[in-house]
């Protein structure tokens, strides 16, 4: 069985090895071996003392452990998904036997194995029998890891079928994009606190050692000192909770999850029929509003933005740095825009019912109103407190000037991303377990966070006069300014999504009912040209933003932080030549970028008998 499961998966995966979807996976495999790499080197550092390096090394195992609970939800399913072979008549241990072999079978498995031989070498720092104890527990360690994997995505489906649940699983994605992004604040905390000299606490170091990513370390720890009990034990612990998550694991292959709905508060519920709810855009929005209340999947959208917001603009309080804390309200205006790029492919083929109606106006308008009656008041409440809180003056023009505009240009930029770029996902009665796989928004998302950011270009015309000529009327005029961007991206976008809906309504739900365009015209980019897009598009971001547009931010108003800003390490002179040099730069690969990726279409094929559509799929384009 598992013989027949490993060579199912890799023939997947051979032939699902193309295009972009090969670039992701080679350059994911590039950066899982720089961070084992990197953790290998950790346990051979010799500056440290041993007991700082094993608590290190403990602490970083629990961080590997996070990214396969979670990793796995974040990639999306599985290549052998669980109900694939539901139907068969095999046990369901050895199912799970079987399936989890083949879990084996992949980059990410072979990347933490490197990192795990860290353990060994550790051990081998602290003897010859250390180092044989380290061998079975990296072995443990590996199938640990794996199991607990499929074991969390068991939970995570599960779980996520609740508002409580959903929201719990928005918290840990926007958790692990804080960390895979800004990372390295916790690197810069933990050398300012002086524990890399002076060592980390007991209570820490019992508790990374205490998680069960631990315990192989605990097991080497022990016979260096020769405590054979405690060795062992730890050894046998982790064998036993193998088997554990086995057994129960293999128990959930056979339990079937239907899907329950309940529906209720709607019988007592008093109707409004003035101001926002009049009409039918009020009717829209009502219904909108009770489903972004009730529906799990709009709790995890409405999460993952809030918290990464706060997660990134609050992580640099761990060395006592404030800076980051007024620009908490744009930066969540800006993610906001991500759960509402797709918000036709959220509801599935309920799509039908607007068209049948011809109410595509109403219906719009009234998601934009939802939409922002949910981010609004949040937004604005973190603007104050948190810009309040930072004690900075200078960022009240700012932040009020550049978060109503940024909230207005998403919903109007969402609006017309979810009707020309729609993502097709499943009804709300077919969603499958793993709770990110409800529709591939990530290009979607992309456009939407840094066509957000273009959104505050007015205002921020204003803002970077006012702080150049020191005028304290021009940065106060770019407030009214930011409003009257927020109204007008809002209202206009809308319109052209809305023209848009009435042309694109039929071909919309074709795609969402059967997952594929009504053209059957597919064209493939050429690897090279998939590969130089990719670079265009990930080099060209660093260097327009991070290296360009935001040194410019900072020296325009004075401000004296270098962070990981290349330009502001230069001396005086080249400060500004190095950040205008990057924003050239990184505009010219995203030329290259945006040329490479839209593709022309090719010319129609001649209008004769050969390219006619069967007459069932033309009954059924009729039917659409």
């Amino acid at each position: 069985m598992a013989g027949v499961l490993i060579r199912m998966k890799l023939a997947i995966i051979q032939h699902s090895m193309t295009g972009g979807k090969a670039a992701w996976m080679i350059i994911g495999g590039l950066f899982g071996i720089a961070f084992a790499v990197a953790t290998i080197w950790l346990s051979v550092l010799d500056s440290l003392s041993p007991a700082v390096v094993a608590d290190l090394l403990a602490a970083v195992y629990v961080m590997w452990m996070l990214g396969w609970i979670v990793g796995p939800v974040w990639g999306g399913s599985t290549v052998l998904r669980v109900d694939h072979f539901a139907l068969l008549s095999v046990p369901h241990r050895k199912l799970a036997v079987g399936l989890l072999c083949a879990g084996f079978v992949a980059i990410t498995t072979v990347v933490t194995f490197l990192a795990f031989v860290s353990l060994i070498v550790y051990g081998a720092r602290l003897g010859f029998v250390p180092a044989l104890i380290a061998a079975p527990a990296v072995v443990l360690q590996l199938v640990f890891v794996v199991l607990l994997s499929r074991v969390a995505m068991v939970v995570f489906g599960v779980v996520a079928k609740s508002r409580v649940g959903a929201a719990f699983t928005g918290v840990l994605i926007a958790a692990l994009m804080v960390l895979a992004q800004s990372g390295w604040m916790v690197a810069v905390a933990i050398q300012v606190s002086g524990v890399l000299d002076d060592g980390f606490g007991s209570g820490f170091s019992t508790t990374v050692r205490a998680i069960p990513s631990g315990w192989g370390l605990v097991a080497v720890e022990s016979a260096a000192r020769g405590d054979w009990a405690l060795a062992l034990g730890a050894l046998a612990g982790l064998a036993l909770l193998i088997v554990l998550l086995l057994l129960g694991w293999s128990r959930s292959l056979g339990t079937p999850r239907r899907a329950r709905i309940t529906i209720r508060g709607s019988r007592n519920a008093a109707v409004s029929s003035g101001g926002l709810f009049a009409g039918r855009s009020g009717t829209v929005l009502r219904k909108e509003l009770r489903t972004w209340w009730r529906d799990p999947l709009r709790t995890q959208t409405v999460f993952v933005p809030l918290v990464w917001a706060l997660g990134t603009t609050l992580l640099p309080l761990t060395f006592g740095e404030k800076l980051l804390l007024p620009w908490t309200a744009p930066a969540l205006a800006v993610m906001a825009g991500a759960a509402m790029c797709n918000i036709y492919g959220l509801d599935g083929t309920a799509l039908w019912m607007t068209l049948l109606t011809g109410s595509e106006r109403a219906d719009l308008r009234g998601r934009q109103l939802a939409y922002l009656l949910i981010f609004g008041p949040i937004t604005l409440l973190i603007a104050v407190v948190f810009t309040a809180w930072s004690g900075f003056a200078y960022a009240w023009p700012w932040v009020l000037a550049l978060t109503p505009a940024m909230l207005g240009g998403q919903a109007g930029l969402g609006a017309l991303i979810s009707v020309a770029a729609l993502s097709p996902g499943p009804d709300a009665h077919k969603r499958p377990e793993n709770p990110l796989e409800h529709g591939n928004t990530t290009g979607q998302a992309n456009l939407m966070f840094w066509g957000g950011l273009l959104t505050g270009i007015p205002p921020a015309a204003f803002l970077i006069l006012g702080a150049a000529y020191d005028n304290a009327f021009l940065l106060w005029t770019a407030v009214p300014v930011g409003v009257a961007t927020g109204v007008f991206l809002a209202w206009w976008l809308g319109r052209v999504a809305i023209r848009s809906l009435r042309v694109r309504g039929p071909e919309m739900l074709f795609l969402m009912r059967t997952g594929r365009n009504s053209t059957p015209v597919k064209i493939e980019m050429p690897k090279r040209d998939a590969w130089v897009a990719l670079t265009g598009w990930t080099l060209g971001s660093i260097a327009l933003f991070p290296q360009g547009i935001v040194p410019m931010i900072f020296l325009l108003i004075g401000l004296d932080v270098k962070s990981w800003f290349l330009p502001l390490y230069l001396a005086g002179p080249l400060q500004w030549p190095s950040a205008i040099a990057m924003v050239l730069l990184g505009s010219y690969l995203y030329y290259i970028a945006i040329k490479l990726s839209v593709r022309k279409k090719p010319a129609s094929p001649p209008d004769d008998d050969t390219t006619a559509p069967p007459p069932g799929q033309s009954q059924e384009l009729e039917s659409v």
